[in-house]
């Protein structure tokens, strides 16, 4: 009976992982930002990056450039080294995202310039 239990409870918790935002697959791409699309923002006293959007990324691969748009929310960090940017910021900037794909949008987790534009 009490093996029957465990087994019950650790079949639900695999569920739970599974199928929770925690369990999607984070992947990582690099590339430049070429585009840039503000769709919201709300001011947040003493919180930087508090806008949604999207950006279009240009990455290489196999010699051919390859564009990607990638959805930034409220929650996405955007930073170069330890200082936040806005989204704007980002355009022209080389950067490394971390995303999960939901509902086949590739939604940013966080976006780390390498160099700002010139």
């Amino acid at each position: 009976m009490l093996k029957e239990k465990v087994a019950g409870l650790f079949f639900s918790i695999l569920l739970l992982v599974a199928f929770s935002p925690f369990g999607f697959a984070q992947e990582k791409i690099e590339g430049t930002v070429i585009k840039t699309n503000l769709i919201s923002c709300s001011l947040v006293p003493g919180k930087v990056g508090t806008c949604e959007g999207t950006f279009v990324l240009e990455s290489k691969g196999n010699e051919k450039a390859r564009q990607t748009t990638i959805k930034v929310t409220r929650d996405t960090t955007l930073k170069t080294g330890d200082e936040k940017l806005f989204l704007f910021q980002l355009q022209g900037g080389l950067v490394t995202v971390s995303f999960v794909t939901e509902k086949g949008e590739k939604v940013a987790q966080s976006v780390l310039t390498k160099s700002q534009k010139q």
